[in-house]
């Protein structure tokens, strides 16, 4: 009896240490690659460079928009790749800094930032993180901030020559709403206003929701913050909530949550996409979604808008057509980038703000 006992007592400590081992094992591996598990700059099946990517994807040019081929420096020497999509008179009209999400290069983007080009008639720069595309480098959190910064510098500097830098807009979907965030907060005098559209709190909230069994352990495993709940508080600028209420991927709650934390911003607006999922609320959103853009950067920039501004109400453009020139995303592409079906769910034409 006593044999047994002590084999049993040995084959459970074994369980334990292998165990343990195990556990350890697994937190160091989550704490060693937490970007390779939030970056995405590649995967099966979808091309990393835009010069690889399906026709009507490589270039602004396929969609008739011109565009010049820039490499912008960041503080620490590593130069990303954007296009900076111009319209006819560039000085005249606003710029969008287009921040995408976390997966693939910004070619992906291309029917969206056309449709955006021509309905918001504003010039936009659709930006490639540091290892995105042809972007060089590899993705950190503090590498995405310089992205960010060096974005702004480029703009207030050497883009300047084109485009009004007085009338900067940052538009970030998912990660690239974090990205938007850290910019507003840290140069809040070099943009206009912000568009967030379906982002999230923070990292750690995020993992309460997608690996709830590391919440106990996140504060010793987790390095990565993109902490929004912190920064929207600060800012002062005008901002856009954009919510797809069937996100499948951040909570709805994340965005209502940040919509009521900006109490200092001097215009607050929510459109909230009732069919909108993740990546396809600007699709799901159809006309109005444009619309609504089009009517905050005109509040913004003190361009003639169709928002009133003591109802929130969206007066339908006259001048704003709806139209089927640009391209459906190639069926193999993911649905973590931003194409998906192009059925629309058309929302009441109004947005709320809050009177501050």
């Amino acid at each position: 009896m006593g044999d047994v006992m002590s084999k049993a007592a040995s084959w459970l400590q074994t369980l334990v240490v292998t165990t343990s081992a195990l556990a350890v094992g697994l937190l160091g591996i989550l704490y060693v690659y937490q970007e390779k598990l939030l970056y995405f700059p590649s995967m099966p099946g979808v091309s990393k460079l835009t010069t690889e990517n399906p026709e009507g994807y490589r270039r602004p040019d396929e969609y008739g928009i011109d565009y010049e081929d820039v490499f912008i420096p960041c503080a620490d020497g590593v130069k990303i790749h954007a296009w900076l999509m111009k319209q006819p008179q560039p000085k005249e009209v606003s710029t969008i800094v287009f921040f995408h999400g976390n997966a693939g290069n910004i070619g992906y983007r291309l029917p969206n930032a056309a449709k955006m080009f021509r309905h918001l008639e504003c010039n936009i720069l659709l930006v490639d993180y540091r290892g995105f595309g042809m972007s060089e480098g590899e993705p950190t959190e503090r590498g995405l901030q310089l992205d960010a910064e060096g974005v702004l510098d480029y703009l207030h500097s050497r883009g300047a020559s084109t485009v009004d830098s007085s009338k900067l807009i940052l538009f970030g979907r998912s990660l690239g709403g974090a990205v938007a965030v850290y910019a507003a907060t840290t140069r809040p005098k070099q943009i206009a206003g912000l568009i967030l559209e379906n982002t999230f709190l923070s990292i750690s909230a995020m993992v309460d929701q997608v690996m709830p069994w590391l919440s106990h352990v996140k504060s010793v495993v987790l390095r990565l913050d993109w902490g929004n709940e912190g920064r929207i508080p600060l800012l002062t600028h005008p901002i856009l909530f954009v919510a797809g209420e069937r996100d499948e991927l951040v909570p709805h709650t994340h965005m209502q949550r940040l919509h009521a934390l900006a109490v200092k911003s001097t215009l607050r607006a929510w459109l909230p996409i009732p069919r909108g999922t993740h990546n396809d609320s600007w699709m799901r959103g159809g006309m109005d979604y444009f619309y609504t853009l089009k009517s905050f950067i005109g509040n913004v920039v003190g361009e003639p808008s169709s928002v009133d501004t003591k109802t929130g109400q969206v007066k339908t453009p006259t001048d704003m057509v709806d139209d089927e020139d640009f391209k459906e995303a190639p069926s193999h592409i993911p649905n973590m980038l931003d194409q998906q079906s192009l059925l629309f769910q058309r929302p009441a034409k109004k947005i709320d703000q809050d009177e501050l």
